[in-house]
């Protein structure tokens, strides 16, 4: 497999070298690294695989691929990209020693990528004024490499802590949200759990809300957003489809079924039954009857 060399894109006094790309190839092979690479999308699209890990990535996008890892690409006539190389030293010797970088970062830069490897996560997408954001500061880390006036490694180790930060800053900001909608996953699986085990008895919004200690307003838009349909809407399904089965397998009458399934307002059961079925539940029973004769 072909290894991207370090002597070959860095210059041993810059530790970092930043290169806009414009791959004359459609893609290119497996391959390694001796160096970390950032791979920021500015156009086009194009497929990256990371240790046999796919990413369809588009403008916005920054991709991390830790040195020694396997990595190889296809991509459209029109993708282009900045390539930002990093030394592993880098991490520890450029931007760890900053005295507040703890506070700004918590934990060290280069554990943050290695838990991004480890999770098989390598990606970060940026939109709209982020896009812009991301890009401009990257533009200018470009300039900054290729003109190399006094003083342009100093601004390249800062113009990288800001970067760094707004990458970190965005993976907390999507480690957060994959949080929420675990949480809200959670919340919901345990309210329907809840709802299938008592939806025959007298249930309420408020008593499902009690159970799983959440507010009945808060409860109610999570379930809707997460199933499509309201709690009394399930609950009501839930009752019909059972009363459905019941005149299916049993000689129950239908207002012992109605019972059974939790209705006590007769009017409503005929009228929420026929809504679901196009059936009264006498019509229903007899159609079910009359297919089983055939």
């Amino acid at each position: 497999m072909f290894t991207y060399e370090l002597k070959k894109y860095m210059n041993a006094r810059e530790n970092i070298s930043i290169i806009q790309s414009e791959f004359p190839e459609p893609g290119c092979p497996p391959h390694v690294h001796e160096f970390a690479e950032l791979i920021f999308v500015t156009d086009g699209t194009s497929t990256q695989i990371i240790d046999e890990t796919k990413y369809e990535v588009i403008p916005g996008d920054l991709l991390f691929v830790n040195y020694k890892q396997t990595h190889s690409f296809t991509m459209s006539e029109d993708f282009r990209y900045y390539n930002l190389l990093y030394v592993p030293e880098f991490f520890s010797s450029e931007l760890i020693n900053s005295d507040n970088i703890y506070e700004i970062f918590e934990i060290s830069l280069f554990s943050e990528f290695e838990e991004l490897h480890n999770r098989n996560n390598q990606i970060v997408h940026f939109q709209g004024n982020e896009f812009l954001s991301i890009k401009q500061l990257v533009e200018e880390m470009h300039s900054e490499f290729l003109k190399k006036e006094t003083g342009y490694r100093a601004i390249l180790n800062g113009y990288s802590r800001v970067l760094f930060s707004k990458i970190l800053r965005k993976l907390k900001e999507e480690r957060t949200k994959q949080n929420e909608i675990s949480n809200l996953d959670k919340l919901t699986a345990e309210c329907i759990a809840y709802i299938d085990a008592n939806c025959f008895e007298k249930i309420s919004l408020k008593k499902i809300a009690e159970k799983t200690f959440y507010k009945p307003s808060y409860l109610s838009r999570v379930f809707k957003t997460h199933c499509g349909k309201s709690l009394s809407e399930y609950v009501k399904e839930k009752r019909i489809i059972e009363a459905g089965r019941l005149l299916q397998s049993t000689d129950s009458s239908v207002e012992k079924i109605m019972h059974s399934v939790g209705y006590t307002d007769k009017k409503q059961f005929y009228k929420n039954f026929k809504e679901f079925y196009m059936l009264t539940p006498t019509e229903y029973r007899n159609k079910l009857n009359s297919n089983n004769k055939k």
